[in-house]
């Protein structure tokens, strides 16, 4: 038997096999000029919508972008390599061509542990998670990463997709394990979301709502997620015609406040973000710019939603679709990634090499030709993840892991507030930061820690603190063995400065110390705590 009737042999097998299972709905042929075209044409997508979007980032929260907005100028392409909701997945692609499509948890989020590049919230979170060796999926999960809603994997998992197209039970795979090194329920199903609907996307060109439908398809239909998108849905199609009034329909309902900033209007939930992306889609009618308009307008994190509804148009129509839209790539082109070693000209040839093997395993066959995928019909991943106890833990002013990223030696010692508080990689030009917040006038943020006396009968308590740069003071208290040893209003205006406490104690004893920061007035009166050492 030849080599070639061997291949069709098995793969006719797996289609087989694929239906015995329940998982195919037939083969699509896909040729590799076209697969290099939609591959291009998604990569291409995000970036702009990413540019488009970034502007308007956080500039308009729990309200609608109605003024004008610039056209797109092609110039704008230049900032897109530094932009997270790009750079992060390719970590996701070099992992799968180092560790190959049966990569382990651990092994991700070695990957995510190893990198340099800034991120922010539950990212930054699963990441520090893993490097003090919380390995996923406890890295993204609730007790050890209270942002595991938020939007992180959404805006990353775009290449999960990419890499599989027409299969989305391997992109629901992949993402499972990529998606709990920083999230966990919604914040993983988001990223099911939006990977599924790409691999519907290399092979539908024209009805954006069928790729919508396929992507919510893939996660269980009792999450939140999956309600939330229900209703956007019924939104749009209640108001085919006015974005707007379908925008204040979702508002009402699912901007409830619960993510990790409570009581302020900026909502980096993955849920509410995605139905931004759903409603450019619906309004865009699969016109690229008009798509990143729309989910410009609906504000929040505005180029993230862009970014990802951005990638699908562009993956639907293909890079030669996209005209002038596309005209200031080539002058980036070869320029890589933040802290990765991609560049727009060498992902798709990565990404094809990749989707090689997705194919195989998936029981398709690839010549030199093109792709005969195994088509899979998008199902949800067994069972449910839901956090059920979030709006309890997002009263906490810092969670004991936060304060053990900042110094492990001190734990939290308040209980019940509105939360501003937490771990910072950087601020006020110095890194590794916690945040205290005063509760409420009558309830101090504050940590304790046992910190050992060194070698002598006296010593000295240093405080590295700051205070907010326009919201005034706070009176910061130190109690040293249960007894009140400082207590002082500081107003730093953004600047560290050292407080010193003497210390009177046995020669090597254990001191028990505790800080609190007390409203003063009660404006925004955080402290921000560099460093406490005794010595």
């Amino acid at each position: 038997m030849s080599t070639y009737t061997t291949q069709w042999t098995l793969r006719a097998l797996g289609l087989v096999l694929a239906a015995l299972c329940g998982c195919a709905t037939g083969g699509s042929r896909l040729s590799r000029e076209e697969y290099r075209d939609r591959c291009a044409g998604a990569w291409a997508g995000q970036m702009i919508g990413v540019c488009y979007g970034e502007p308007y980032q956080f500039q308009s929260n729990g309200k609608p972008v109605t003024g004008p907005i610039p056209a797109w100028d092609p110039a704008k392409i230049h900032n897109a390599t530094n932009q997270d909701d790009v750079y992060v997945e390719l970590t996701w692609l070099a992992a799968l061509q180092r560790h190959g499509l049966d990569i382990t948890p651990a092994q991700a989020g070695q990957a995510f542990a190893a990198t340099t590049y800034p991120l922010w919230h539950a990212n930054y979170y699963g990441r520090a998670n893993v490097r003090r060796g919380i390995m996923p999926p406890l890295s993204g999960q609730p007790r050890y990463n209270r942002h595991c809603d938020d939007i992180d994997f959404q805006i990353e998992a775009d290449v999960l997709g990419i890499v599989a197209p027409g299969m989305p039970g391997e992109s629901n795979r992949l993402c499972d394990v990529f998606g709990h090194i920083m999230n966990y329920g919604d914040g993983v199903y988001g990223g099911m979301f939006v990977a599924g609907m790409y691999t519907e996307a290399f092979f539908e060109s024209r009805d954006v709502m069928k790729v919508v439908r396929a992507g919510l398809a893939c996660i269980p239909r009792a999450s939140q997620y999956h309600r939330c998108i229900t209703d956007t849905i019924r939104a749009c199609q209640a108001h085919p015609d006015d974005w707007l009034a379908a925008w204040h329909e979702v508002e009402r309902r699912w901007n409830d406040d619960l993510d990790c900033i409570p009581g302020n209007p900026h909502n980096i939930d993955a849920k509410l973000n995605g139905a931004y992306i759903v409603i450019g889609l619906y309004y865009g009618g699969g016109d690229l710019l008009r798509t990143v308009e729309i989910c410009t307008r609906c504000g929040q994190d505005a180029d993230s939603s862009t970014a990802n509804a951005g990638g699908i148009i562009g993956c639907m129509k293909g890079y030669k679709a996209l005209g002038e839209a596309v005209a200031g790539i080539p002058a980036i082109a070869d320029r890589t990634f933040l802290g990765t070693e991609y560049s727009f000209n060498t992902l798709v040839p990565a990404c094809e090499a990749v989707a090689e093997t997705v194919v195989r395993r998936a029981g398709g066959l690839v010549t030199a030709e093109g792709f005969d995928i195994a088509r899979q019909k998008p199902r949800p991943p067994a069972g449910l993840e839901q956090w059920a106890d979030e709006a309890r833990m997002l009263m906490l002013p810092a969670t004991a892991n936060e304060v053990a990223l900042w110094d492990d030696r001190w734990q939290p010692v308040t209980a019940t507030c509105t939360f501003r508080g937490g771990f910072y990689p950087a601020e006020y030009g110095r890194s590794n930061v916690l945040m205290l917040f005063p509760i409420r006038p009558d309830s101090p943020g504050a940590i304790a820690a046992t910190l050992k006396m060194p070698d002598s009968e006296t010593a000295t308590l240093t405080i590295e603190v700051a205070t907010e740069t326009q919201h005034g003071d706070c009176l910061m208290r130190v109690m040293i063995g249960g007894k009140p040893a400082m207590e002082k209003v500081i107003d730093t205006g953004g600047e560290f400065v050292t407080e010193t406490v003497p210390v009177r104690a046995v020669p090597g004893s254990d001191v028990e110390v505790r800080i609190e920061f007390h409203a003063n007035d009660y404006s925004f009166e955080a402290a921000y705590v560099k460093t406490v050492e005794l010595k």
